[in-house]
C-alpha cells in the first residue's frame, strides 16, 4: 500500500471521529435547551398510583369481557282486551314507611301504555346474559312475563325473535332462545356462595331502554351496554313480591348502579364472571331511580339447576309440606322451651305435614341432619328437597322432642307461576278461515280468506291486519282458499319484505312488512 493511500485513510477515520464528536456535542446542547424550555423530566409516579391503574386496567379487562355476552330485551306484551286501570308493578311492602314503599322491577312489569278503545301492545325493556353460544339467554320472568313477542338485540345492533324456553316466577328467572347467525360469546356463571360483603361487583346491562321508549340517550351508540361499578352490600337479603307469603330470598344487595331497563342483567365479580342477575332496586319516593340499594338473584348450585331445568323447557319441581311457619322468638323460646327452630303457626289439613303427624303449636328443630335456624332457611331447604323424598324431621312438642317421618309434596304449578314452552307462532301471526257464500257476495271476490284472529305482536298486527278482513293475494299470489293461504305462507322467509292485499269494508288495502320477523 502507498504512502499516499496511508495518509488517506488516517485522514477518513480523522473526519468521521470529528464529525462523531460534534453531533454528541450537539446532541447535547439540544437535551440542555430542551430541558431549560420544559423543565426535568416528570418522575416515576408512586407505586400507590402505579396499584391503582392495575386496577383500573382490571376494571377495563372485565368490561371488555362481559359486555359482548349482554343482550338488549324488547318485549311486546299481550293487551288487554278489555279498558282497564293501568296495574301497578310495586307490591305492598308494609314493613316500610310510605316513601320507600315503591319497590321498582324494571320496565319488563306492566308500566306500559294507557288502555284505549283499541289497546296497543305493552311495550317494556329489559337485559339478558348469554349462557350458550347457541343462544341461550338468562333474564327475569317479570322482563319476559306476559309477552306476544320478544325481540334481543345483540351489543352489535344485530336483531332476533327469541322463543320463551321457560321461566320461573318464584325465583324471578326465564331462559328465552333466539337462533344467532354465529356462536355467541357466552358469560361464565360463577359461584355467589363464595361472595362476601365488600366484595367488587359489577352491574352491565341497558339503563333506560331502548329507542322505542324513548329513554336512550346514546342513540348513536346503538346497542352498547353500560357498566357500573359497587361492592356487594348485604348476602341473604329478602324482598317482598306479588306473591303473598313468598318474598324472593337469598338476594345479593349491591350499590352497583342498577336503573329501568338493568333488569335481567348480570351482575359480575372482578373476574368477569356472573354472581346474579339484577332484579330490583329500592328508590325514594321521589324518583324511580338508582340511591344505591339494588337487589340481585344470585347465581349459585341452587338457580344454576333452575337454569338449566328452563334451558330445557322442563318445569322447576320443589318441595313443599303444607304448614305455615313463624320465626322462633324470645317469648316463643321461653314458653315452648326451644332455643332454635321454626314455630308452627297452622297445618294444611290432608297435606305433607298433617299425614306426618305435625301438630299446630309444634316447634321444627331439625329437618333430617339439618340444623333449623330460620323461616327462610327452613322454606329453602324444605323446597330444593326433591318431591316424594322421604325424609325426618324432628319437632319439640309441649317441652318434649319428636322424631317424625314425612314425604314431601311438590309445589304445585299455579303456585309456581309456571310457564311452559310457547307454541311457535303461526306464519305472519294471523289464523285464518274459509270465506263464506255470503262474505263472496259482499266483496265481489271469487275467493280468498277470512281473518279469524290476530296474535298481538306479529308481523301481521303490525301490518295493520284486523280479524274480518278477506285476504286475497299474499305476496303477489293469488289466494282462494285456506290451502293457497297455507302453502304460499309457509314459504316465506324470515328478512324478506311482504305485500298483503286484503278487502276491508268496501276498500281494497295493502298491507306492508319491511322485514318478516319469522
Amino acid at each position: 500500500m502507498s504512502e499516499w493511500t496511508r495518509r488517506k485513510e488516517r485522514g477518513d477515520r480523522t473526519a468521521l471521529w470529528l464529525a462523531a464528536v460534534a453531533l454528541t456535542v450537539a446532541l447535547g446542547v439540544a437535551v440542555i435547551m430542551f430541558s431549560m424550555a420544559w423543565g426535568e423530566a416528570p418522575a416515576p409516579p408512586p407505586p400507590q398510583v402505579v396499584s391503582l391503574e392495575q386496577v383500573q386496567e382490571g376494571l377495563t379487562w372485565v368490561a371488555e369481557k362481559v359486555r359482548p355476552s349482554v343482550v338488549f330485551i324488547e318485549v311486546e306484551g299481550k293487551p288487554s282486551p278489555q279498558a282497564r286501570a293501568p296495574q301497578s308493578p310495586l307490591p305492598n311492602m308494609p314493613d316500610l314507611p310510605e316513601p320507600w314503599k315503591r319497590f321498582f322491577f324494571g320496565p319488563g312489569g306492566p308500566n306500559a301504555n294507557p288502555p284505549e278503545t283499541n289497546p296497543q301492545p305493552m311495550i317494556g325493556q329489559g337485559s339478558g346474559v348469554v349462557i350458550d353460544p347457541s343462544g341461550y339467554i338468562v333474564t327475569n320472568n317479570h322482563v319476559v312475563a306476559n309477552a306476544a313477542k320478544v325481540t334481543v338485540r345483540l351489543s352489535d345492533g344485530e336483531s332476533y325473535r327469541a322463543e320463551v324456553k321457560g321461566v320461573d316466577k318464584l325465583s324471578d328467572l326465564a331462559v328465552i332462545k333466539i337462533d344467532p347467525k354465529r356462536p355467541l360469546p357466552a358469560a361464565v356463571l360463577g359461584d355467589a356462595d363464595k361472595v362476601k360483603v365488600g366484595s367488587f361487583a359489577l352491574a352491565v346491562g341497558y339503563p333506560f331502554g331502548g329507542s322505542r321508549m324513548g329513554g336512550r340517550f346514546d342513540e348513536a351508540l346503538h346497542f352498547e351496554p353500560t357498566l357500573t361499578l359497587g361492592v356487594i352490600s348485604a348476602t341473604n337479603r329478602q324482598i317482598s313480591s306479588d306473591m303473598p307469603g313468598r318474598p324472593f330470598r337469598d338476594l345479593l344487595q349491591t350499590d352497583a348502579p342498577i336503573n329501568p331497563g338493568n333488569s335481567g342483567g348480570p351482575l359480575v365479580n372482578i373476574r368477569g364472571e356472573v354472581i346474579g342477575i339484577n332484579q330490583a332496586i329500592f328508590t325514594s319516593g321521589l324518583s324511580m331511580g338508582n340511591i344505591g340499594v339494588g337487589f340481585a338473584i344470585p347465581i349459585d348450585a341452587r338457580t344454576k339447576k333452575i337454569i338449566k331445568r328452563l334451558k330445557g323447557g322442563e318445569p322447576v319441581v320443589r318441595g313443599r309440606i303444607g304448614v305455615s311457619i313463624e320465626p322462633v322468638t324470645e317469648p316463643i323460646k321461653h314458653d315452648y322451651g326451644v332455643d332454635h327452630g321454626v314455630f308452627v303457626n297452622d297445618v294444611e289439613k290432608g297435606g305433607p305435614a298433617d299425614k306426618a303427624g305435625v301438630k299446630v303449636d309444634d316447634v321444627i328443630v331439625q329437618w333430617g341432619h339439618t340444623k333449623v335456624t330460620s323461616p327462610d332457611q327452613f322454606v329453602s331447604i324444605v323446597q330444593g328437597t326433591r318431591p316424594g323424598t322421604k325424609m325426618t324431621m324432628k319437632v319439640v312438642r309441649d317441652r318434649k322432642p319428636v322424631t317424625l317421618r314425612i314425604t314431601v309434596g311438590a309445589l304445585k304449578p299455579e303456585e309456581l307461576g309456571q310457564v311452559m314452552p310457547q307454541t311457535p307462532p303461526k306464519k305472519l301471526g294471523l289464523s285464518v278461515k274459509p270465506m263464506s257464500d255470503e262474505a263472496k257476495a259482499k266483496s265481489g271476490l271469487e275467493g280468498g280468506v277470512v281473518v279469524e284472529s290476530v296474535d298481538p305482536g306479529s308481523d301481521g298486527a303490525r301490518a295493520g291486519i284486523q280479524p274480518g278482513d278477506i285476504i286475497f293475494r299474499v305476496g303477489g299470489r293469488p289466494v282462494s282458499n285456506v290451502a293457497d293461504y297455507e302453502k304460499v305462507t309457509s314459504k316465506l322467509k324470515k328478512g324478506e319484505p311482504l305485500t298483503i292485499r286484503v278487502w276491508r269494508n268496501g276498500r281494497y288495502l295493502t298491507a306492508q312488512i319491511d322485514s318478516l320477523s319469522r
